[in-house]
């Protein structure tokens, strides 16, 4: 009985709680936004590109808001001034240039509020060489990369990274014909009516910074670079690494450190407490005002990795996993995600009867969305074909032609290009 009234009486009592529940929402404080923010360093030896934006609420539904139409240059120290141009979206660019290391250089921005902005003098610093990059799997899942250089000169003891990445793609389908103005076509491979490979860029958005000032010899080893899951799209394939390196001072070294603390280590109590980040540029006309940035000034060191999926030691399933339903000659391994298979469920058609086979054809076509996959031969013979074969082709009385929705055929739809960067190796796939 009393276990009963015990479970009587709980029930009640959630019922009560539940029961009582309101939707909460949250009230934050009024914070003034609108800083400008300022990235990019200026670079000697290769082009210089500056992003100026503005800081934004929580609740702006702009979060991106580019600083247009400032007037943006770098100066040296001996009031030499090296005007940039506006490109789009707040970004503005000097093309190569060689500065002295002999000089000192900071960065002016006029705001079309009127306002002036300068940074700091920064030494012309020059970045060694990159070492190595390589990768390593450290568990079934994740694949890290990691970075060495050095200084024989002991002077650089700074260094900041950063990296653009490509990778190659393939859609569901591999399509070795197209329908191009009536007529059925061979894709030539590495052409730009070539669907079957794509290619997406990226730009790493996490602070990688190392340090060797406490070492005896300016020698950075084994600095992490972060890293992807081995079932992660960009590993299905080839993957391009192409990693910049940056000499940067002791007080650019800090700044990135506190950044990195504030955007990337924080969540819990054991974690350092956000502080403040004081960059090194100030509104002269204005000088209450806050403004987010710290602008370094070195020369650049590149290098690439190039990943093939082969390379891996262990690499992830495969997402679609077999589908008995595509033909064998047509299909995509590690296509990225796992296709919808209804949607992308492949049609056929015939050339019998052949009279009517170019305006079914063409009707078929007339539909946006459908793209032709690969065909294969009814019967092979020795009797000549029809006007629409290849001579080098075996003749056939008749073929069965493959098609599906273009989502599933043509790579370009997820956002992609088809065109391979020149600096893409092959083979791509």
């Amino acid at each position: 009985m009393k276990r009963s009234l015990h479970y009587i009486l709980t029930a009640l009592t959630l019922t009560g709680f539940l029961s009582c529940k309101k939707p909460f929402t949250a009230h934050l404080a009024t914070v003034t936004t609108n800083f400008l923010a300022v990235d990019g360093p200026i670079i000697s030896g290769d082009s210089t590109f500056i992003t100026l934006s503005r800081t934004t609420s929580l609740s702006d539904t702009t979060q991106n808001k580019a600083e247009l139409k400032a007037v943006v240059s770098v100066e040296d120290d001996q009031a030499k001034l090296y005007n940039l141009t506006e490109l789009a979206k707040g970004k503005y660019f000097l093309p190569i240039t060689n500065f002295s290391t002999a000089r000192k250089y900071r960065l002016d921005i006029k705001t079309t509020d009127g306002k002036i902005y300068q940074s700091d003098f920064v030494p012309m610093k020059v970045t060694p060489p990159i070492d190595s990059i390589y990768f390593k799997q450290n568990s079934d899942a994740t694949v890290l990369f990691y970075v060495n250089a050095h200084d024989v000169n002991n002077s650089t003891r700074y260094y900041r990274w950063d990296y653009k990445e490509t990778w190659s793609y393939v859609p569901l389908y591999q399509s070795y014909y197209q329908y191009k103005n009536g007529q059925i076509l061979p894709i030539v491979p590495d052409s730009p009516d070539a669907i079957n490979i794509c290619y997406r860029t990226d730009f790493s958005n996490q602070v990688f910074i190392g340090s060797s000032a406490k070492l005896a010899e300016d020698v950075i080893s084994n600095q992490q670079l972060g890293g992807l899951l081995n079932v992660s799209e960009k590993l299905g394939h080839v993957y391009v690494m192409q990693l910049r390196q940056y000499a940067l001072t002791e007080d650019g070294f800090n700044y990135y450190q506190n950044l990195k603390t504030n955007t990337e280590q924080l969540g819990s109590i054991f974690d350092a407490q956000p502080s403040l980040l004081k960059g090194n540029i100030h509104c002269i006309t204005s000088p209450n005002d806050i403004v987010i940035g710290f602008i370094s000034a070195s020369t650049v060191a590149n290098k690439q990795l190039n990943v093939h999926h082969n390379d891996l030691p262990l690499r992830g399933p495969d997402p679609y996993g077999g589908i008995d339903w595509i033909p064998n000659h047509a299909y995509s391994s590690y296509y990225f995600p796992a296709p919808d298979t209804g949607a992308c469920h492949f049609s056929e058609i015939s050339t019998f009867p052949y009279p009517t086979f170019a305006s079914r054809f063409a009707k078929i076509f007339s539909i946006p969305g459908y793209t032709l996959i690969d065909r294969v031969p009814d019967i092979e013979t020795d009797v000549p074909g029809p006007s629409f074969l290849q001579p080098d082709e075996p003749a056939a009385i008749g073929y069965t032609y493959y098609y599906a929705l273009k989502s599933c055929v043509d790579c370009r739809t997820k956002g992609g290009t088809n065109i391979r960067p020149a600096y893409f190796p092959l083979p791509a796939y």
